[in-house]
């Protein structure tokens, strides 16, 4: 059996357009305890405290000596560790794409899914949104959209409706294909979904998770033992990591772009635990907490300098799954639909019953 551990860095709840914590950072590693307390105590043999935190480590100098030493640990055995760094704004409109314009197409036979369309379609969203939409405009769309996913009800959805109406009548023309089509989704909403039943699917950390459970189902076919940091609550809180990992599916082999999903992940235990119990917890939030430092674009000359040598100490060598916006943009309309696409495909076969 393999132990895996999770911690994360970013998480600012429903509050995703914190210019300081653009992303959400996932890390694992498959070390052992008793590893990743020697590694500790060889990159930082001064350290009394009870637990190492990136917070505190990045920012001293001692403690980014320190890092660079644990860098280079890392860099001589990176199959180890595992990282997903999800953009927050990316999740967002690409939630917002799924929720309003898929359920819209899809009703009139497209399958919005084949052949990575959706992805191409919300890349040319976010230039919408981060380049041609007047900021406030865009962000007062994702934030109503955001309130109603957490919350949805009819206030909420009215709310977001005004919001893109209102946009409609001033945006620019390169905006306007995008926002009616988001306009009508919504305004269809409850023809096309039932509003009682639709919820906030978690997208930041279902996506982060199944990346790095996939490498490690790579790595070996386990089963695993998971632990994880108390902070990051989708483990417990998530009715979706049951359901993936219930060991009465069917199994069950998904293709997703270039990566395959298979379903049941085999894990057979899942706990939450305190960092300064698990050193192994400690390798992962400084991983966690480095890569989501940097992608932050405003840093002194001195840190970008650290950083720059922490990489190539060693970080770099580190194998990670990014989601955020690219610059691939999708041709004319999606295809004519043939059958269910492949989110149905997953939502049907992790349902009660299934195979039953």
């Amino acid at each position: 059996m393999t132990q895996i551990y999770f911690d994360e860095s970013g998480q600012t709840g429903t509050h995703l357009f914190d210019p300081q914590q653009p992303y959400f950072v996932v890390a694992s590693t498959d070390l052992s305890d008793a590893e990743s307390s020697e590694i500790l105590k060889r990159a930082f043999p001064r350290q009394q405290a009870a637990e190492l935190k990136s917070q505190s480590v990045l920012r001293r100098p001692n403690g980014q000596r320190g890092f660079l030493e644990f860098a280079k640990e890392v860099g001589k055995q990176p199959q180890r560790f595992y990282a997903a760094k999800i953009g927050k704004r990316f999740a967002i409109i690409s939630k917002m794409v799924d929720s309003l314009v898929e359920p819209l197409l899809h009703s009139r036979g497209y399958d919005f899914y084949a052949n990575d369309y959706a992805r191409t379609f919300a890349n040319a969203v976010g230039v919408v949104f981060q380049h041609i939409l007047a900021r406030p405009v865009a962000e007062s769309i994702m934030t109503r959209y955001n309130a109603f996913a957490r919350s949805p009800n009819a206030q909420a959805l009215h709310a977001l409706q005004t919001a893109l109406k209102e946009a409609l009548r001033t945006a620019p023309e390169d905006a306007r294909l995008f926002l009616e089509l988001l306009y009508q989704g919504a305004i269809d909403f409850e023809q096309l979904h039932s509003l009682s039943a639709f919820e906030d699917t978690n997208d930041l950390h279902v996506t982060a998770v199944l990346s790095c459970m996939g490498h490690w189902q790579a790595q070996g076919p386990g089963p695993f033992h998971v632990v994880h940091d108390e902070s990051l609550h989708f483990f417990a809180r998530s009715g979706r990591w049951a359901e993936i990992t219930d060991p009465t599916l069917d199994p069950r082999t998904f293709e997703l772009g270039d990566k395959t999903l298979i379903l049941p992940i085999p894990v057979v235990s899942t706990k939450s635990a305190r960092s300064h119990e698990h050193a192994s917890l400690q390798v992962c939030d400084l991983i966690a907490g480095f890569i989501n430092r940097i992608a932050v674009d405003e840093q002194s000359e001195t840190f970008r300098e650290f950083a720059t040598n922490a990489l190539a100490a060693g970080i770099d060598k580190i194998a990670h799954f990014g989601v955020d916006f690219g610059d691939e943009f999708f041709e004319g309309p999606p295809e004519r639909a043939s059958g269910p696409d492949i989110v149905d495909q997953i939502v049907m076969a992790t349902a009660r019953g299934d195979g039953a």
